[in-house]
């Protein structure tokens, strides 16, 4: 349709350049001649600038045959890979969430659990030292005025020992992660990957290369708990404190001792819960990306090669189309710039 217009507006200009060259035309011809000449050259600049952005946009259609074509060629690739080596990613990763999910469970129940009679000793030690009467050997129900100062400070030191422990507790568990995370061998990933259609691949790489970043620092860091018990319980430290002014009671000391055991398995389960969640979401990617694998080999398995080969086809012959409307763009644009 375009090079039909710019046909008629070549034949147009043609038409006007012998007017002006034929000494027998009239001035008021010639004059005619030189306004449509004008006219038509901004119906020409139109075409070129429409011609132009089309340019532009037909490149979107370059790029998405030649994905096209990519995901088509990427079938073989896919197919080459061994089916063994797929089933033996699926069942390494499988295991590894086995032993990742074990490791978690025993977190939450077994460390825990040892770190909260762990803070129970601790204040039981501190009742046996302050909560005794000297001469009788009984517990008492006061520490008073003299045993106070000494009970504050011996406790403020075992929440700081506390705290030391859980940060203990929290590296060691991030190490046996990640010799469990490390199990799960990536060495075949890469190959695996490389058979994929370019967008897909670097897609996938990118989030491949964050999840590990992410474990990475995590493994690696040693970062201890954003918060220390001290800071995590000192409001009711405040209020425990406000209410020790002469004495401190026994039971005020069991209130305490209560919300500092809460704090303990929220700080520990929450710093762990993070890396967990990081570790088992990164082995379900790549499980995704493994099934996702059997279920593109076993599809493309069952397509006959004749569909391949109509597929290849079509992909041709929308080549073809699209390499026509470049050339018709090519001309005119060519013609344009000439005129």
């Amino acid at each position: 349709m375009m090079n039909e217009s710019l046909k008629a507006f070549l034949a147009l200009n043609q038409a006007i350049t012998l007017i002006h060259s034929n000494d027998n035309q009239s001035l008021e011809l010639k004059q005619s001649a030189t306004d449509l000449s004008q006219s038509i050259q901004l119906c020409t600049d139109e075409m070129r600038q429409s011609a132009v952005k089309l340019e532009q946009l037909l490149k979107n259609c370059h790029q998405d045959l030649d994905y096209a074509e990519e995901v088509w060629n990427s079938k073989a690739r896919i197919l080459s890979i061994p089916k063994d080596e797929i089933w033996e990613q699926i069942a390494q990763i499988s295991n590894v969430d086995v032993r990742i999910r074990n490791l978690r469970k025993k977190c939450k129940i077994e460390v825990v659990k040892e770190l909260k009679q762990s803070w129970t000793n601790r204040v039981t030690q501190l009742k046996r030292q302050w909560f005794t009467e000297k001469n009788t050997g009984k517990p008492k129900q006061e520490a008073g005025l003299s045993d106070k100062d000494g009970l504050i400070k011996g406790l403020e030191r075992e929440l700081i020992d506390q705290n030391r422990q859980i940060i203990l507790a929290i590296h060691h568990n991030l190490e046996l992660l990640g010799q469990d995370f490390s199990v799960f061998k990536i060495n075949q990933l890469d190959s695996h990957v490389s058979c994929l259609p370019s967008k897909y691949k670097n897609s996938l790489l990118f989030q491949i290369n964050h999840y590990h970043y992410k474990l990475n620092l995590f493994f690696n860091a040693k970062v201890a708990i954003s918060n220390s018990l001290a800071n995590s319980t000192k409001p009711s430290w405040d209020s425990f404190y406000k209410d020790s002014f002469l004495v401190i009671k026994r039971d005020r000391l069991d209130e305490f001792s209560i919300t500092v055991l809460l704090f303990i398995e929220s700080s520990f389960l929450q710093r762990l819960d993070e890396c967990f969640d990081l570790a088992i979401s990164t082995l379900m990617f790549h499980l995704t990306f493994y099934n996702d694998l059997l279920e593109k080999q076993n599809r493309y398995q069952q397509e006959m090669p004749q569909k391949w080969q109509a597929e290849k086809q079509s992909l041709d012959q929308l080549r073809s189309q699209i390499d026509k409307v470049q050339a018709e763009i090519d001309t005119i644009l060519n013609s344009i710039s000439k005129s």
